[in-house]
């Protein structure tokens, strides 16, 4: 009987002159990486040595090279089903891995690694507070996994904080607003240009205008959550940034956009779930997951200044405000604000209303 080869888990390439090794690290994912040696007899060695020290991690918790793309996948893993901004840790962590080798050992990661970092981004004329809050997720990572693992990783990501200018964010005029519902609705444009586009990010500009909700929570809306009888959205609390269930009350124009959607819905994947699903082919009946794109595109189509989807929702806050009768304890209520002060830091007042309020004033003086 012919004895079968035992497999060694070396393999040459053709566009390597060194051989290759192939094992399961600790978190179960198939790794395949150069030994760095022409020897097959080396990389034999080096390839026990990578399995010893993955099984010590696994089931003794001994982590003698814990390497950046293990610390990153082992947090966002851990993490995922717990927190509900793991998509924008994900996102927030693609630029740190693009810089940073595979092999980088985080035991050695040092305040010299973390300010090649921040020169890099600042050459790309990346903003301070995008580094910020990339350098602070990754600050969170390692954290989490000295906290999970008991591991001593060092973190030189403390005290790297750059100064942020505060900018006021912008808030739209209702002039503003409805320039921006015109170039959204555009029909004089070719239909390749907005075809699709037009059949939702209006509705989505209605939504943001008149529900005070955040662009997260309206992408994120569910058919189930919707009552027209009621004239209601629900927000559940693992739906909202606050962590805090809220009944969002929906004016006409608000009713009137989601039942210009749910009939496009009933029309193209009447089993969605998602009240902002895709009628593009490429991307049909999945969740609209973004529109900072063809947002910003209706912008420079409308000639205002610029703005974000989040503008909307400070734009709504603030005109609610200003309505006959408004209570700013409610309007809190409504946007989910727990902190009154966070409401009225959503609060821009123009010019001409300032005005206003001084003309009203009593006269004391007679001329």
């Amino acid at each position: 009987m012919r004895k079968r080869k035992q497999k060694e888990g070396i393999k040459r390439r053709r566009n390597s002159k060194f051989w290759w090794a192939s094992f399961t690290d600790a978190s179960g994912r198939r790794v395949e990486k150069s030994t760095q040696t022409t020897s097959k007899t080396e990389a034999l060695k080096v390839r026990a040595k990578w399995i010893t020290d993955e099984w010590n991690k696994q089931i003794r918790g001994v982590h003698t090279d814990a390497t950046f793309p293990q610390v990153a996948l082992y947090f966002l893993r851990g993490t995922k089903s717990v927190k509900r901004s793991s998509g924008t840790d994900e996102q927030r962590f693609k630029p740190l891995v693009s810089y940073f080798d595979d092999e980088l050992n985080m035991n050695t990661f040092s305040s010299d690694d973390v300010r090649g970092y921040i020169q890099s981004r600042l050459l790309e004329d990346i903003a301070n507070k995008t580094i910020n809050k990339e350098l602070s997720v990754l600050s969170t990572a390692i954290k989490w996994c000295n906290s999970q693992f008991d591991w001593a990783l060092p973190n030189p990501c403390v005290g790297k904080r750059l100064p942020e200018e505060e900018v006021e964010a912008r808030c739209l005029s209702a002039t503003e607003v409805k320039l921006l519902l015109k170039a959204a609705r555009d029909t004089t444009l070719p239909d390749n240009q907005n075809k699709h586009t037009k059949i939702y990010l209006p509705e989505f500009i209605i939504l943001g205008f008149t529900t005070m909700m955040r662009p997260s929570e309206m992408l994120e809306l569910e058919w189930d959550r919707v009552d027209f009888s009621s004239k209601t959205v629900e927000l559940r609390v693992e739906d909202t940034k606050g962590k805090q269930r809220r009944l969002v009350p929906l004016n006409d124009d608000a009713v009137g956009a989601l039942l210009r959607l749910r009939r496009v819905c009933d029309e193209n994947f009447p089993d969605t779930p998602w009240v902002f699903t895709h009628t593009k082919p490429r991307h049909f009946g999945k969740r609209i997951k973004s529109v900072s794109v063809v947002f910003a595109t209706a912008v420079a189509r409308a000639e205002i200044a610029h703005a974000t989807p989040h503008s909307l929702r400070h734009t709504s806050i603030t005109e609610g405000v200003h309505v006959d009768g408004a209570n700013v304890v409610d309007i809190a209520k409504v946007a989910g604000h727990k902190n009154l002060k966070t409401t009225m830091g959503y609060v821009h007042t123009a010019d001409a209303r300032l005005q206003e309020v001084v003309s009203g004033l009593p006269k004391i003086e007679t001329l």
